[in-house]
């Protein structure tokens, strides 16, 4: 008798749970949806023909395929270059901004060491406050660095969100790892270096990605310090075509022998600037969660 008067009960709590499952499947699949749709249809107005894009026919699935639009965006050399330039400048900023950040965020992770916690406030006020463009543009201008790519670099160098995120990390791994290897006669490098980097793979490739993906995406700091066209980057360069091409027809062949039309030119132009930065996610994705989950849980 018991046995038979639990046995709804059970169903009804089976039949609960799979209705939850559902709902949580529905809203990451709206999420997905709400992401993926736009892409698609930029890639979409990107290989469709002129005259089903000025007819508004062009939505999800490409009408009339023409590959016009990239091959005027591809044979254009000051999209090129500035391609080349972006993929240097954000290897080399990423690559500083992580020794920096590490540097950083390995001594503020030892509560023993004097001074941390009012080195830690003292780098937490910028994060809250900031004196505004006008002043680091003063200040840039005083280094030297205007029409200069290090201007692009050493303004930003360090973030101290991924910083804090790095030293939460850092904290998380075990002080009797550091213990032995003074033990074993490693310094306070050694240890970093040898011990504790190679356990926070995880952490490293996530605050890589967001370096890399903000410096990618930045184009505001391009417009205030540079301005020869040498030093365009990528973004810039898209920032160009999508907002300063108020004509109809845009033209970006050689010699002028064919014109494009605006809409699908703009739409390659996003494709060609955001498919280089996905093309990384692929190989971080494993850390991401991992990196971002652990170094949040520990404050």
């Amino acid at each position: 008798m018991v046995s038979t008067r639990m046995a709804p009960r059970q169903a009804g709590k089976l039949r609960r749970f799979e209705w939850s499952d559902l709902f949580i499947n529905l809203v990451i699949l709206l999420a997905v949806l709400i992401c993926v749709i736009p892409v698609w249809h930029i890639v979409a107005l990107s290989i469709s023909g002129r005259t089903a894009v000025l007819s508004g026919q062009v939505w999800l699935v490409p009408k009339a395929i023409d590959w016009n639009a990239y091959i005027s965006v591809f044979n254009d050399t000051s999209m090129q270059r500035a391609l080349v330039f972006s993929v240097i400048l954000t290897a080399v900023y990423t690559a500083l901004a992580m020794l920096f950040s590490v540097l950083l965020a390995y001594p503020l992770s030892k509560r023993y060491l004097p001074g941390v916690h009012p080195m830690l406030v003292f780098i937490l006020i910028p994060m809250y406050f900031t004196g505004g463009v006008i002043p680091q543009y003063l200040w840039v201008k005083r280094l030297g660095l205007l029409d200069n790519p290090w201007a692009l670099v050493w303004p930003i160098l360090v973030s101290t969100y991924n910083t804090i995120i790095l030293r939460n990390f850092f904290q998380s791994i075990p002080d009797s790892l550091e213990e032995s290897a003074r033990l074993d006669g490693c310094n306070d490098f050694g240890i970093l270096f040898r011990i504790v980097m190679p356990l926070s793979t995880a952490a490293l490739a996530t605050i890589s990605l967001f370096y890399a993906v903000s410096r990618w995406n930045s184009y505001t700091d391009v417009l205030y310090y540079i301005n020869s066209s040498k030093w365009y980057t990528l973004q810039w360069k898209l920032y160009q075509v999508v907002f300063n091409s108020t004509d109809t027809e845009v033209n970006m062949l050689e010699g002028g022998r064919n014109a494009v039309l605006a809409e699908t030119v703009k739409s390659a132009a996003i494709v060609f600037s955001t498919v280089p930065i996905l093309i990384v996610y692929p190989f971080l994705q494993k850390y991401f969660v991992q990196g971002v989950m652990i170094g949040a849980v520990k404050g």
